[in-house]
């Protein structure tokens, strides 16, 4: 699961997906149609949403962040009815903004989403953009390693720790920029991201440094099989998402999971508009995501968490996971990944094929 590659690749990306034809089998004229990540909403919520709501709700299910985003792209030149709400990762927002895909939230719309209003200025921030919102987030998660504590003779604990001799060629990374060079400077206790890395010499010469001795540690560079090459004695540390993570602990008890104390990256599902399509089931259904009952079943139920500030309900063992509820000092060292001026991204893609080159 690649959350983070369209940050770094930009439009381009769009231009190659412009001719894939996806079929889209909604049919329900009075239906609130919703297109979602299978697994990120639990299937009873939608009874209990129709139990509240004379709406009735028609779901579509997709198994990958990256199939959600490729149907975003297909709905203008779309024949079939395309959904009044659909789930997109973080990563892609601007993305979709930048080609009109989706549409803000008009103000009579907000006011029905009372919820977001009790927000954090973290999730508020993360999809405003020139005062206008163009999404609610209803599930957030991290950046994280996973480690097979069955073959390491030592815990890891932060980001330094995937540079020691041990891991010699057992680390696989994403085959994402943005999230390695972030890690690196965090590392260095930097922030997650720069938006120019080459203002501060010493600093540029330490993170090229760094990065080279990190990449000498690799294995792989993948963002979609990671996992399977921990599982399969190729690699015993990997980065990735804990969304991730947490389906392949279930199936390897051995497989430890980490939020280093340093901080990490933050990423998040969104709920966003479609252009053209409109609904004002669209916001009720937002709202009822971030009510603290629903915002609890999604935290206890899912591999993610509720942005809702009102977790009371989420049951005492799910609170004490340190995955989904990290410590406080730790979360506030770690950030959302935010958009990079043109410039930035020069940079980072630099810094990138320079490493990848060695």
């Amino acid at each position: 699961m690649d959350r983070r590659k369209f940050l770094i690749l930009g439009g381009a990306a769009i231009a190659s997906l412009g001719g894939c034809q996806l079929s889209n089998p909604f049919d329900q004229r009075d239906r609130l149609r919703i297109t979602g990540l299978l697994g990120s909403i639990p299937s009873k919520l939608i009874n209990q949403f129709e139990a509240k709501s004379p709406q009735k709700i028609e779901f579509k299910a997709e198994n990958l962040p990256s199939k959600l985003w490729q149907e975003l792209q297909n709905y203008p030149n779309s024949k079939d009815k395309i959904p009044h709400v659909t789930s997109i990762g973080d990563g892609w927002l601007d993305l979709a903004i930048a080609n009109s895909l989706i549409q803000p939230i008009a103000p009579n719309l907000l006011e029905k989403i009372p919820q977001w209003q009790k927000l954090s200025p973290i999730w508020q921030q993360s999809v405003t953009r020139n005062n206008q919102v163009w999404g609610i987030p209803y599930r957030w998660g991290a950046t994280a390693i996973a480690y097979r504590s069955d073959k390491l003779k030592f815990e890891i604990t932060q980001w330094s720790d995937l540079w020691r001799a041990e891991l010699k060629s057992k680390l696989t990374l994403p085959d994402d920029a943005r999230e390695v060079i972030g890690l690196v400077l965090k590392k260095m206790g930097q922030s997650y991201q720069q938006e120019n890395l080459l203002e501060n010499q010493d600093l540029a010469s330490t993170l090229t440094k760094e990065l080279n001795s990190l990449n000498s540690q690799v294995l792989t560079y993948t963002s979609d099989n990671y996992l399977q090459s921990l599982l399969a004695d190729d690699a015993l540390v990997a980065v990735g998402w804990t969304s991730d993570m947490y389906k392949a602990k279930r199936q390897n008890p051995t497989l430890k999971v980490v939020i280093p104390q340093d901080g990490t990256a933050l990423w998040s599902d969104i709920w966003v508009m479609p252009k053209g399509e409109k609904a004002i089931a669209a916001a009720e259904w937002m709202n009822f995501c971030l009510t603290p009952a629903i915002a609890a079943q999604i935290t206890a139920l899912t591999d993610a968490v509720s942005p809702s500030n009102e977790l009371d309900l989420v049951p005492a063992s799910v609170k004490a996971d340190p995955i989904k509820f990290f410590p406080k000092e730790v979360l506030a060292k770690s950030e959302l990944i935010a958009p990079l001026s043109p410039s930035a991204m020069l940079q980072y893609k630099d810094l990138w094929s320079k490493m990848r080159s060695q």
